[in-house]
């Protein structure tokens, strides 16, 4: 299994997304949110690789200090091929957003492998190779897409009111997690007033 570094929302973010994925559900569709794992939350992965040593902690702590990092949840994104599609919503780019990825990733320096000996991390995880974004729904069929697509461009209600004005989504990320997904557990390190990182 794939272990991941990811960015976490604040509370009213990962509402206004998890909105998203109620009303997919409501509508009977694919959505992000049929996992049950208390786990499971709209994240953005920021490196993805093989595995990732725990003593990656300490570095992946110290990224923290650029948080907090105000973002724009933009249009829909599809990946994949055939009938095992992904749809996800972009996360605009932004200098400040870039320059934390490339701390985190800097920071796996060691600690990743995309094999047994072999360190790094998934080439679509690089810097200049990286898309930001936050999965919608995974395994979409080709017949629904269109369906899954419209659903996301009509916000539900209490997404508007953290609506920019070309429609996106307002959101602030506001902690960073390893994701181990062989034994299927996070670690998650959270940014305080002080600047003190912790771990949850």
């Amino acid at each position: 299994m794939a272990h991941s570094v990811e960015f976490l929302f604040d509370d009213e973010s990962e509402r206004r997304l998890r909105a998203l994925w109620d009303a997919l559900a409501a509508s009977n569709l694919p959505n992000a949110g049929r996992n049950p794992s208390p786990t499971n939350r709209p994240h953005v992965t920021a490196a993805a690789t093989r595995r990732i040593d725990p003593a990656a902690d300490r570095a992946v702590r110290q990224c923290t200090a650029a948080l907090p990092i105000p973002v724009t949840i933009g249009a829909p994104l599809i990946f994949g091929r055939g009938d095992r599609l992904v749809v996800a919503l972009l996360v605009v780019p932004t200098a400040r957003l870039l320059t934390a990825h490339l701390q985190l990733v800097e920071a796996l320096s060691g600690h990743a492998f995309t094999a047994d000996d072999e360190p790094g991390v998934f080439s679509h995880s690089l810097p200049g190779s990286w898309t930001p974004h936050v999965t919608m729904a995974r395994r979409v069929h080709s017949d629904v897409l269109a369906d899954v697509v419209a659903a996301l461009d009509l916000p539900p209600r209490g997404i508007r009111a953290g609506a920019t004005e070309d429609g996106g989504i307002r959101a602030t990320i506001t902690a960073i997690r390893r994701w181990d997904g062989d034994s299927r557990t996070d670690v998650v390190f959270d940014e305080y007033p002080d600047g003190s990182g912790s771990a949850s």
